[in-house]
C-alpha cells in the first residue's frame, strides 16, 4: 500500500471513530433505501464531541482554500503544505492549460502534509470557469436534460483526468430574467431547472466527480450577485420553498454529495445575515431537502463585505451555523488566521467540537467515494 493510500485510509478511519452507534451512514449503492449511488450521507443521532485529531489539525481539515501560483515552484503552492487542508480549489488564476493543471494537481497531492487534500475546481461552464475550453458548456446554452447530462459527463471525464475530485457545478440558481444569475443559470422555471440540475448531478456522480451545486437556498432573485457585493433576496420562506429551493431538492434526490451556501441575505430570515452564516439556511437544507452530505460555505472573504468583520470571524460563524467545509480563497494570512480562530473555538466549545466531528465524518465519506487513487 502506498504512502498516500495509507494516509487516506488512516484519515477515513480516524474520522469514522468519531461516529457513535447511533449514526446512520449511507454511501455508494442504494441498498435498502433510496440513496443514489455516489451520495454521501451522514445522519447523526449520537456523535461524541471527540475530534479525530488535535484542534489545529482538525480545524485545517475543515477548510477549502484557494492559493496563488501555477506551478510547484511558486511560493503560494509550496505554502499549501503548511497545513493539513481539507481541500484546495483551482481558480482561473491558477490555470494556463490542461497539462499545466495536471502537473499542478500532482504537485499539490504529492507535497501536502498528512492526508492529501481534495482538489476542487471552479468549472460551471463558460467564461467564468477555470479552464473555459474544458467542458461543460455554459449552462445558458443548455435547455434539455439530455444535453445537461451529456456535457456534465464530458466534464467529469475531462476533470478527473486532471486529478480533480470536486467541481463547483452545476449552478442551481434560477435564471430570473432580471436577476444576477440570468446569464449563467439553466432556467427561471423551477421544474425545468430542477430537471437539468438532476441530469447534471447524476452524470457527475456516475463519472466519479463530486459536484457541489450552489448557491443554496438560491440567489437568482438577489438584488445583485453576492460575489460582487451585498445582495438581498426578498422572498418569504414559502416562496423560497416553492421555487428557488426546488433545483437543490432535485440535486439532493440525484445524490449530490455537496451543496454550497449563498452569501445573499434573505427576507425570509432576518434580512441582514448572509445565508452562509444563518443556522436557518442549514436547517432548511438539512430538514427541507433531506440533504445529508457536505455543506460548503460561501466564499468567506466575500462574506465580510456584508458583515464587516474578519474572515476568521466569518469562518467560526459559518461552522457554528452548520457548515462542514469552510471556503477561503486567496489570502494566506486570512487562511492562517481563520484556522487559528477555528482551532481556538474547538478547544473552548464542546457543541462546536460535536459539529466538527460530524463534519469531518461527512468529509471522510466524501473522500472515500471521490478521492483519486
Amino acid at each position: 500500500m502506498s504512502r498516500s493510500w495509507r494516509q487516506r485510509v488512516g484519515f477515513v478511519l480516524a474520522c469514522l471513530v468519531a461516529v457513535g452507534a447511533g449514526v446512520g451512514l449511507a454511501l455508494g449503492a442504494r441498498g435498502g433505501g433510496d440513496t443514489p449511488s455516489g451520495a454521501v450521507v451522514v445522519t447523526t443521532a449520537s456523535v461524541t464531541a471527540t475530534l479525530p485529531a488535535p484542534p489545529p489539525v482538525a480545524a485545517a481539515r475543515l477548510f477549502l482554500v484557494g492559493f496563488a501560483g501555477t506551478s510547484a515552484h511558486d511560493p503560494g503552492v509550496r505554502a499549501l503544505a503548511d497545513h493539513d487542508w481539507g481541500g484546495v480549489v483551482l481558480e482561473p488564476h491558477n490555470a494556463t492549460s490542461t497539462g499545466q493543471v495536471r502537473a499542478l494537481v500532482r504537485a499539490i497531492k504529492r507535497d501536502g502534509r498528512g492526508s492529501p487534500p481534495l482538489v476542487g475546481i471552479v468549472q460551471p461552464g463558460g467564461p467564468g470557469s477555470t479552464l473555459p475550453r474544458l467542458p461543460p458548456v455554459a449552462q445558458g446554452d443548455v435547455s434539455v436534460a439530455r444535453e445537461a447530462g451529456r456535457t456534465a459527463a464530458e466534464a467529469a471525464r475531462a476533470q478527473t483526468a486532471l486529478g480533480v475530485e470536486l467541481t463547483f457545478a452545476p449552478i442551481a440558481d434560477l435564471a430570473y430574467p432580471s436577476g444576477p444569475m440570468a446569464a449563467v443559470g439553466y432556467s427561471a422555471d423551477p421544474q425545468v431547472a430542477g430537471d437539468l440540475v438532476r441530469a447534471a448531478v447524476t452524470a457527475y456522480r456516475d463519472g466519479r466527480l463530486a459536484s457541489a451545486p450552489g448557491a443554496f437556498p438560491g440567489q437568482g432573485a438577489a438584488s445583485q450577485d453576492p460575489s460582487s457585493g451585498p445582495g438581498t433576496v426578498g422572498f418569504s420562506l414559502d416562496e423560497l420553498r416553492a421555487a428557488d429551493v426546488q433545483p437543490f431538492a432535485a440535486a439532493v434526490a440525484a445524490g449530490a454529495p455537496a451543496i454550497q451556501l449563498s452569501n445573499a441575505v434573505y427576507a425570509a430570515w432576518d434580512g441582514v445575515t448572509p445565508a452562509t452564516l444563518a443556522p436557518e439556511a442549514y436547517d432548511l437544507l438539512r430538514r427541507g431537502t433531506g440533504f445529508g452530505g457536505v455543506a460548503i460555505s460561501a466564499d468567506l472573504q466575500a462574506t465580510t463585505a456584508v458583515t464587516g468583520g474578519s474572515v476568521a470571524r466569518a469562518a467560526v460563524g459559518a461552522l457554528r451555523a452548520g457548515a462542514d467545509l469552510l471556503w477561503v480563497p486567496g489570502d494566506a494570512a486570512d487562511q492562517d488566521a481563520a484556522v487559528k480562530a477555528v482551532a481556538r473555538a474547538l478547544r473552548r466549545d464542546p457543541a462546536l467540537r460535536r459539529h466538527a466531528a460530524e463534519a469531518l465524518s461527512r468529509i471522510a465519506l466524501l473522500r472515500s467515494r471521490y478521492a483519486a487513487p
